[in-house]
């Protein structure tokens, strides 16, 4: 039953703002259907959205008497105790919101009621009439004036799928259909997601304990991303931001299997206690806290999960690291290798100062000034057979506006719907046909925002990694070649590439006098005549 809130719980909410985009105005009208049970859904946009969106569900309806409460501010069927939320929506603000800025159509009809209502709202004049209608709730939004995409509305649906997998979905945008899903299941909504490649690299996680409840699909080592940016959280139903002890949890159960800074691409969705999260009351309900006791559950789950398909991080085969042509002035002394220390950095001297070396960032500038001074002696060059890449709806609708960016590294052809063959690339490229695809669609999503970003970030991909050992010539190779480099002090991403350590440093913090000067003992020996007698005796 819908009814005014009480004067308390209004004060609670009015801290929050209401503040619509297209995508906005579509998520509100969507967890409406969702709130209502909705199991089919119709969104169409028309005009961009600025002439009419429309949303459609089969969901229970409003009853005639309520229609007009339904569109005046702080009125809602579905918030009674502020700490026991359980539907997406519950500030009873959406509605209003809308009816301030355009004219609002809501035709509705609960399965119960005899022949159904149809309100017109817009600003403070409302009117309600009867008119017949099926079941359900019909909300039109015409002459809306705002920011947002068509794509972006598309993104949105995918979302909720992940989320709603059961739900049969239809968009329309200027009358023709831009998705179908006729809530096939979790595996489907993510080939809509994250495309055919990718889904088949997701592995199911599933588990169930105290109350609590764990399923998704998330990728193994074979797929991951530098940013969280392709993993979506849900807790009982509602899509939220990652709580941040949630998203350090992740990555600590993907430690072994991923490297560092990386992130898995997949959906979890957590069935959870009422109690065991917290979900702020204004405008940024998609942000929640969790107890610690949801962590280690997840933290859990995902170890089983991984467990069951006998996951194990892969590690490169050792090579001999590439030397580059001739040397260019740096500034840097020549290095001689000294060791390794855990893997990781090389040790190396020089004079009279000590360097540390990250084997990864120097690896990543030699790999990255090499890729671009390649580039631009060799262009691009003929890969020997062409490489088909499949996109999802998002890169297919991306494309277009894309494609001047995309010549700087491919040369490429359209190849049927939600296809493109890609027929030349860089040399340094080839040896990888599998990755290709991979390399486009990140040049195609814009992740590199500028071509010197995206060979940055392919630098990435080969160059040796912390925790790999390398044998002295390797280390050698390295240090040698990170000194013909232009800019040998940082790697592509700005991370410093070595730190040095003075001498005099070592002195002062070993409080010792003076250091070892070349042709002369390291250690300072006392004259003989300052033991009359000998130390200790010799032998046995």
């Amino acid at each position: 039953m819908i009814r005014p809130l009480p004067e308390e719980l209004r004060g609670l909410l009015a801290r929050g703002e209401v503040v619509f985009s297209l995508r906005d105005v579509v998520r509100e009208l969507l967890e409406n259907a969702l709130d209502a049970g909705a199991k089919r859904v119709r969104v169409e946009l028309y005009g961009g959205g600025r002439e009419r969106i429309v949303v459609e569900d089969d969901g229970q309806g409003i009853p005639l008497a309520e229609l007009p409460l339904a569109v005046e501010p702080f009125a809602t069927s579905k918030l009674l105790d502020p700490g026991r939320i359980t539907t997406l929506g519950f500030r009873g603000q959406a509605l209003y919101a809308l009816r301030q800025a355009a004219l609002l159509r809501i035709r509705s009809r609960p399965r119960f009621q005899v022949g159904g209502g149809l309100l017109l709202a817009r600003g403070e004049r409302v009117e309600v009439r009867e008119v017949p209608a099926p079941p359900g709730t019909r909300v039109e939004v015409v002459g809306w004036e705002g920011e947002g995409s068509e794509r972006e509305v598309a993104e949105l649906l995918r979302r909720y799928l992940l989320h709603y997998p059961w739900l049969s979905l239809a968009f329309f945008a200027e009358g023709e259909a831009r998705l179908l899903f006729p809530g096939a299941g979790l595996k489907e909504a993510a080939r809509l997601a994250f495309g055919r490649v990718l889904m088949e690299r997701l592995l199911p996680v599933e588990r169930e304990a105290g109350g609590m409840r764990l399923q998704g699909l998330l990728s193994g080592p074979q797929a991951s991303r530098t940013r969280p940016d392709l993993l979506f959280l849900a807790i009982n139903g509602r899509p939220v931001a990652w709580p941040e002890g949630l998203l350090k949890t992740v990555r600590r159960a993907y430690r072994e299997l991923l490297p560092e800074g990386h992130f898995p691409v997949g959906v979890l969705n957590l069935t959870l206690p009422l109690e065991a999260f917290r979900l702020r009351l204004d405008a940024r309900k998609e942000e929640v806290a969790v107890l610690e006791e949801v962590e280690a559950f997840v933290e859990e789950g995902l170890r089983e999960a991984f467990q069951r398909h006998n996951l194990a991080r892969s590690l490169p085969e050792p090579r001999p690291l590439m030397p580059l042509s001739l040397p260019t002035p740096s500034g840097l002394p020549p290095l001689r290798y000294l060791g390794q220390f855990r893997g990781s950095y090389l040790l190396a001297e020089a004079g009279d100062t000590l360097y540390v070396v990250d084997q990864h960032a120097a690896h990543e500038r030699v790999l990255y000034e090499e890729f671009q001074r390649r580039l631009k002696e060799e262009g691009l060059k003929e890969l020997p057979y062409p490489v088909l890449v499949e996109l999802s709806p998002a890169e297919e609708a991306l494309f277009p506006e894309r494609q001047e960016a995309l010549a700087s590294l491919f040369a490429l052809e359209a190849f049927g719907p939600g296809r493109v063959r890609l027929l030349a690339a860089p040399s340094f490229l080839h040896p990888y046909p599998l990755l290709l695809p991979e390399i486009f669609r990140e040049a195609l999503r814009g992740e590199g925002k500028s071509l010197a970003e995206l060979l940055a970030r392919l630098a990435c991909l080969p160059a040796v990694k912390a925790g790999h050992p390398l044998s002295r010539g390797e280390g050698q190779a390295l240090l040698d070649a990170l000194l013909q480099c232009q800019t040998p002090w940082v790697c592509p991403h700005g991370r410093p590439t070595l730190l040095a350590l003075k001498e005099e440093d070592l002195i002062r913090r070993f409080g010792r006098r003076s250091g070892a000067r070349a042709g002369e003992e390291s250690r300072p020996r006392l004259p003989e005549e300052d033991f009359p007698e000998e130390p200790w005796p010799r032998g046995g």
